[in-house]
């Protein structure tokens, strides 16, 4: 039996949109994933925090404490997130967790003593992860495109089967 070209056109246009159903999907789970960084607090410094994250998604910072107990805390867009877990002290290392946050400028410190007043912040921007840049950070993942491979691969097979059913 001959297929012809509207036959062609069909299996072509459900592989694809197959696919793009997967790669939103990819997408969405992306956004929503937790991110962590590893931060070194000291000498009133925040070392090694990012200065973009990702928005809608929890954010872990996996800190370090030299010298003096530290912690962090975010403010900023009307919210005052303080850390629920107790300060770290010298050589303690633990997860500091947050929740996701909505797109803007917010401040990252360290909640402890005069440590903030003595410049222990930084700027944290929250950004939708459409607007991350292509390189470093959180972008140039190949989590979505290795989900999108994996659509088109089962869009294919899905084609292919509906072939052989016809």
């Amino acid at each position: 039996m001959t297929r012809g070209w509207s036959g062609s056109f069909r299996g072509l246009t459900a592989f694809l949109f197959a696919g793009a159903l997967f790669t939103g999907a990819a997408a969405a789970a992306m956004a929503q994933a937790a991110q962590a960084f590893n931060v070194q607090l000291s000498n009133f410094m925040i070392a090694g925090a990012p200065a973009q994250v990702r928005a809608g998604a929890p954010i872990t910072f996996n800190a370090t404490a030299n010298g003096l107990p530290h912690n962090l805390a975010i403010d900023g867009n009307g919210v005052d997130l303080r850390p629920s877990t107790p300060n770290l002290t010298d050589g303690q290392s633990g997860a500091i967790t947050f929740a996701a946050l909505q797109p803007g400028t917010y401040t990252l410190y360290c909640p402890v003593g005069m440590h903030r007043a003595n410049g222990m912040q930084t700027t944290l921007t929250v950004v939708a992860a459409s607007n991350l840049p292509a390189t470093g950070g959180l972008a140039g993942s190949a989590l979505p495109a290795g989900l999108a491979l994996a659509g088109f691969a089962s869009a294919g097979a899905g084609v292919l089967l509906r072939r052989r059913s016809a």
